[in-house]
């Protein structure tokens, strides 16, 4: 499914409107994410309707009572998804094996060319904090972003756990790799840190390099909360030029605990707030898996 819908408005000021199906969540988000029956019956009638129109085989409508929408200032009026449910793909825990969709990526909408307005200028990078190997999340944001015409120039990769590049390249197809590797800065062995104005901090690192007229994207998973949640508090504070963020945000929570264990932070209240801030300062965030 694609962010940019006819007609293709431009939007004169940043705003965000946020669909029927995520209005009902924001308002009981506790009491909805806490029991898998309660979450099931609230997404009923919405789940089918999301991953079909995403995938494009039913009609999506911008209309729709599922999609939120945003408008970034100087850009195209957008689709994106829903925040609603544990933030992950709507089927899971109504599914049998709730393993079946904890890694599935069906429910996202990523943004596309038409997007955001380009010029000869327009440089697009995408910064990658926490990326083990390349064959892993790095390919698939390369890969699909370049599917719906944002080929990136620049990639920037931070790692804590070093490693060789015959570790860090295995699996990728040697043309993969080819035409990547040349765009690719890989801090191997380099931890991000929260430290502000700090060379590794990637928050400090976007605000110095992206433009207004880039098309800059950030995924934030390093599974440490102690670092990570002051990295969102900066970007909610100054989103800088980005237009679009990933993060997976571990919280207290019965449903999502055998996953995230003790390592958390927050809760879904606290999940669904950071990433609204974002969206209504005109950044396309979404949750991660």
């Amino acid at each position: 499914m694609l962010a940019t819908k006819p007609p293709l408005l431009r939007c004169s000021e940043t705003r965000y409107r946020p669909s029927q199906l995520e209005r009902r969540f924001k308002e009981q988000v506790l009491e909805l994410t806490d029991d898998s029956d309660i979450l099931c019956d609230a997404l009923r009638g919405a789940t089918a309707q999301w991953i079909n129109m995403n995938l494009e085989e039913t009609e999506a409508s911008p209309s729709s009572d599922i999609f939120s929408q945003i408008c970034p200032e100087m850009a195209k009026e957008q689709i994106i998804e829903p925040l609603a449910g544990v933030l992950r793909d709507p089927r899971m825990f109504c599914l049998d094996d709730s393993r079946q969709t904890l890694m599935s990526v069906d429910w996202l909408v990523l943004a596309d060319n038409q997007s955001f307005p380009t010029s000869p200028n327009t440089r697009r990078m995408f910064f990658d904090a926490g990326g083990s190997n390349f064959g892993d999340a790095t390919q698939f944001f390369a890969t699909k972003y370049a599917e719906r015409g944002l080929d990136f120039d620049q990639i920037f990769v931070w790692e804590a756990a070093e490693r060789n590049a015959s570790t860090y390249w295995d699996g990728v197809a040697a043309d993969v790799r080819a035409k990547w590797e040349p765009r690719l800065t890989w801090f191997n062995g380099i931890p991000v840190t929260a430290e502000k104005g700090a060379e590794h901090n990637p928050v400090h690192r976007i605000h110095q390099l992206c433009k207004a007229q880039d098309f800059c994207a950030f995924k934030l998973d390093v599974d440490t909360p102690s670092v990570e949640y002051p990295l969102v508090l900066q970007l909610i504070d100054d989103p800088g030029h980005l237009k679009e963020f990933f993060f997976e945000h571990h919280v207290e929570n019965k449903l999502m605990h055998r996953f995230w264990k003790h390592d958390v932070n927050g809760s879904f209240q606290d999940s669904y707030n950071l990433f609204t801030a974002l969206r209504e300062k005109g950044v396309r965030a979404h949750s991660w898996i």
